[in-house]
């Protein structure tokens, strides 16, 4: 709305009706976004797991692989499950509810999950008939606020509210409005290593199992968990990184964990004794990473949140030498987001421009090796599978893809789970 203003008439005006400008009320109407706590008991939290029916997927977190089952999260409501043994016809099998849960990782038919503040662990070795069989109470409790009444502040509902209010209230109306009632915040998990039989998850995972060990990044820390006894995770260590941390990989015996502001390389050849290695500073971005030795795959984004400064840009990390790695080269990107590497060929999620694939026989010059893009999909993450026809499992805003990849210039569409709303 555009105000004009002829001073001169204004004041000739108040000057004539003085007495009925100064008793006038003046409002004015604002429509502004407010967020409003969401509550649970710890009650409804900590309910047993089971497998329900199947539901709609709506809005897809992060994907994981597990024996011929894919798992896919819903956002801070559980995980679908789909016996993907035909991945051209995966068939829903059915839906853990697991509230504000983001990720997963499995080993030894366990899987770990983040409850809101519990980390879970759930007995899936028959799939039909999940069994709780390990809950670390509070293992996330400074990420949530509990209240008097027991209730645990869990997350926030976005309401536009349009109201006429007093000219001049200059409080209200500036674009949005935060009902803080304390932090919220999650952690999440992935991938695999070691002696267990574990699955594989995306490149944005925040949890991942590897030397017998389950690590979970939060924003600041790595938490650590002895799985040797039975699979039952016992909190060993918890060590500070940096503010902001997103994602953790682990390659051999070392993790490499992606912030805001940079790669952190954690040496973990004492899986109960992590510390810090070397890393190398980039711009503000989110990013996650990947590792094919000599290099670290590093992809920074913009975001309409956290990143909204950040780059768009694929950074090539040298870790040859581990205790000193520093940027090779920078290539320029869309929207890039989760990646994955097999054989010579570097598959990049780039948001609404879809995935592209790369030959990465020499890395330097990858730019100019694109061999692949995939339009027409809203891509966020990326798992690639070895076998006879090398799975491709992408995820994005607007659902589940998988591919046949036995020609990464071509990949093939094998079937799609879209989202319902």
């Amino acid at each position: 709305m555009k105000f004009k203003f002829y001073f001169p008439l204004l004041l000739l005006s108040c000057t004539l009706m003085f007495s009925s400008c100064m008793e006038d009320k003046c409002e004015r109407e604002i429509t502004y976004v407010t967020y409003n706590p969401i509550y649970f008991s710890v009650d409804e939290i900590r309910a047993d797991i089971s497998l329900s029916d199947p539901q709609a997927l709506k809005k897809p977190g992060k994907i994981y692989y597990y024996n011929d089952f894919l798992f896919i999260n819903e956002q801070k409501q559980g995980v679908h499950i789909f016996d993907n043994t035909n991945p051209e016809s995966p068939v829903k099998i059915g839906f853990y509810k697991i509230p504000g849960n983001v990720d997963i990782a499995i080993a030894n038919d366990l899987l770990y999950a983040d409850n809101y503040m519990d980390l879970v662990t759930i007995d899936i070795s028959d799939i039909y008939e999940p069994q709780t069989a390990y809950r670390v109470e509070d293992a996330f409790e400074n990420y949530y606020y509990l209240d008097p009444n027991t209730n645990i502040l869990t997350d926030y509902v976005q309401e536009e509210v349009t109201e006429i209010v007093d000219c001049n209230d200059v409080s209200r109306g500036w674009g949005w409005e935060l009902d803080i009632s304390g932090p919220i915040n999650s952690s999440g998990v992935f991938t695999d290593g070691g002696n267990f039989s574990t699955g594989t998850g995306g490149s944005l995972a925040r949890f991942t199992i590897n030397q017998g060990h389950l690590y979970i990044i939060d924003h600041v820390n790595l938490h650590v968990y002895d799985l040797l006894q039975e699979g039952n995770p016992n909190k060993v260590n918890e060590v500070g990184v940096t503010w902001q941390i997103e994602t953790i990989f682990p390659y051999n015996d070392k993790l490499f964990i992606g912030s805001t502001t940079g790669l952190f390389v954690m040496d973990a050849s004492n899986p109960a004794e992590p510390y810090h290695l070397s890393s190398y500073a980039h711009a503000f971005a989110c990013d996650p990473v990947y590792v094919k030795a000599p290099y670290a795959y590093v992809t920074l984004r913009s975001d309409q949140n956290w990143c909204q400064q950040g780059l768009n840009q694929l950074d090539l990390v040298d870790i040859s030498e581990i205790t000193d790695i520093k940027l090779e080269k920078s290539f320029p990107m869309e929207n890039p987001r989760g990646l994955s590497i097999r054989d010579e060929n570097l598959f990049i999620c780039e948001g609404d421009a879809g995935l592209k694939v790369f030959d990465i026989n020499d890395p330097l010059t990858l730019d100019e090796n694109r061999i692949a893009h995939v339009k027409n999909i809203k891509s966020t993450d990326i798992i690639t599978l070895p076998g006879e026809r090398n799975l491709m499992l992408v995820i994005g805003e607007d659902g589940f893809y998988q591919y046949d990849g036995t020609d990464p210039t071509d990949p093939e569409l094998l079937s799609r789970i879209l989202i319902e709303k």
